[in-house]
């Protein structure tokens, strides 16, 4: 179940110009995510996110040398890596949602924070069960529940 509107998810996978074909509803990013996002709509959202090329590498669950091979090529992700980027990219909507300032929620993302166990929210984002704690976290402070 998606928390953010697709026009937000697109803009921050930098628009239908990097992913390369209009978008106008969940199929049409169904169909993207199956034939794999260009590494421009990475890119866009690694540099949104502050992420070095190591940190998205392990994100995608990728080596670092792939991730920069695929740069270089001006290639495409599997559909297992873009469902991952699309993921992140939920996780940052939210994240801007309620911080709404990158620096903020870029500090935030660094910090141990005690509902997560006093884990980073970036150690996280690597699995979906993690990115599911981090987005359940950040719909608890938009909505104030602290505990």
């Amino acid at each position: 179940m998606r928390h953010v509107r697709l026009e937000q998810l697109v803009d921050i996978l930098g628009g239908e110009q990097r992913i390369g074909r209009p978008i106008r509803h969940d199929f049409d990013l169904l169909a993207v995510n199956r034939d794999g996002l260009p590494t421009a709509s990475a890119i866009f959202l690694q540099k949104r996110f502050g992420f070095t090329n190591r940190t998205m590498s392990r994100m995608l669950g990728i080596s670092e040398s792939t991730f920069q091979r695929r740069i270089q090529a001006n290639g495409r992700l599997t559909p297992k890596e873009s469902e991952k980027v699309i993921a992140l990219a939920e996780v940052y909507v939210r994240g801007m949602a309620v911080y709404e300032s990158e620096e903020d929620f870029r500090f935030w993302l660094l910090a141990s924070i005690p509902a997560l166990g006093g884990r980073k929210p970036i150690m996280l984002l690597d699995s979906t069960i993690g990115r599911s704690f981090v987005l359940d976290i950040l719909g608890r402070i938009q909505h104030g529940i602290f505990s």
